[in-house]
């Protein structure tokens, strides 16, 4: 274990302990022990003000995570709750909660939603790899709910950051993002989480969600109208078969369009009681497929261009029932190269141009300490 000083810190080092923001205000973890150093990272380090960094020494190999450390989600999300997503989680929560039906929000909970979209806004701006790994992170959390807003937030940044939107709009994704769900607080919670189909009554009242969201936003004063068309319209599809208005193509606001696409591929992504996750080939697939029914294809390809989901240093379980640490990417990010541990061979799988492994999938991912297994065909 070796503490080098940022200037002498080089491309290829692994980290043994976190490395944390020095601000106590906004406590956050940048990067997480395990990861090897890129260039990018090094930058984003030095941008934070990181004097040093505690890394691996040079006769100790680069052991890779192993699933077998895996610790209870519990313990998991205790930990998560100290840096900067918990504490954006936990604002969330404090706005979506209250006793009854949710009129409009307080001016303390519109200070929060503000605060956690400045954050996104900089962070995913400022570092290429954060929303990869934050979305990774954000599997540790048990609530679905206020998990699936701000990874909701955290996609529609990244695509807005592709479509090259002015920072002022793209703060008015993020926070229509963050928002777009708010209608379901006022909605039967039993409906919310049914495990099963929703009867016709069930959806009708679902369906309703994006325009009580609207309503509560607008009664809360400070949101514009784009804002309040982002909550309004994220459930319409672009052949006009969506809801709440029927709208159709271009005629949805481009904010709307942005999140439909970061809301379903975070709910099809996602671990559910009633299903296992869509692997993200799957779901991107699908996604490609539905462009010009479901989808704006420009926000889809904006999508694809934008998000890496497995960044460096990422465990990834592959389809043989090995696993091993993505340690360089591809021009296709879903087939990177990984380097298999636990067998002590340190083999390197170049899973986009090596011939002998195009039949090799990964499966599932090791966030920290918690395992998401993909659902199989």
């Amino acid at each position: 274990m070796l503490i080098v000083p940022i200037e002498n810190v080089t491309e290829g080092m692994v980290l043994e302990k976190d490395v944390a923001s020095t601000s106590a205000k906004d406590y956050k973890t940048l990067l997480m022990k395990g990861t090897v150093i890129t260039r990018e990272m090094i930058d984003l380090l030095k941008r934070k003000g990181i004097k040093n960094i505690t890394v691996r020494g040079l006769e100790e190999p680069a052991e890779d995570p192993k699933p077998e450390q895996i610790i209870s989600a519990e313990k998991t999300a205790e930990e998560i709750k100290n840096r900067h997503i918990g504490r954006a989680l936990n604002e969330l929560s404090s706005v979506f909660e209250n006793e009854g039906e949710i009129q409009k929000l307080s001016e303390k909970a519109i200070k929060e939603v503000d605060s956690i979209a400045d954050d996104i806004l900089v962070d995913i701006g400022n570092d290429s790899s954060y929303l990869g790994n934050q979305m990774i992170a954000l599997q540790n959390y048990d609530d679905y709910t206020y998990k699936h807003c701000l990874r909701v937030a955290m996609l529609s940044t990244s695509i807005a950051n592709e479509l090259h939107l002015p920072q002022a709009d793209i703060k008015e994704v993020i926070v229509a993002a963050l928002l777009h769900d708010i209608g379901k607080s006022n909605i039967d919670h039993e409906i919310i989480v049914k495990p099963g189909k929703l009867t016709d009554e069930e959806f009708e009242k679902i369906k309703q969600h994006p325009y009580i969201g609207y309503e509560i936003l607008k009664r809360s004063g400070g949101y514009n109208a784009n804002i309040l068309s982002g909550v309004l319209f994220h459930q319409e599809k672009f052949d006009g078969s969506g809801y709440p208005t029927g709208l159709s193509g271009r005629r949805i606001p481009l904010i709307a369009r942005i999140i439909t696409v970061a809301d379903v591929f975070d709910a099809l992504t996602s671990n559910r009681p009633y299903r296992r996750p869509w692997s993200v080939a799957e779901t991107e697939e699908y996604m490609l497929g539905g462009c010009g029914v479901h989808f704006d294809y420009d926000v889809v390809a904006a999508f694809l261009r934008s998000f890496n989901p497995y960044p460096v240093g990422t465990v990834v379980a592959l389809s043989d029932g090995r696993h091993g640490v993505v340690i360089r990417h591809n021009t296709n990010v879903l087939r990177p190269v990984v380097r298999i541990s636990g067998d002590g061979s340190g083999e390197e799988i170049d899973l986009g141009s090596d011939f002998r492994f195009l039949s090799l999938m990964i499966t599932g991912i090791y966030s920290g300490n918690y395992n998401v297994r993909f659902r199989r065909n």
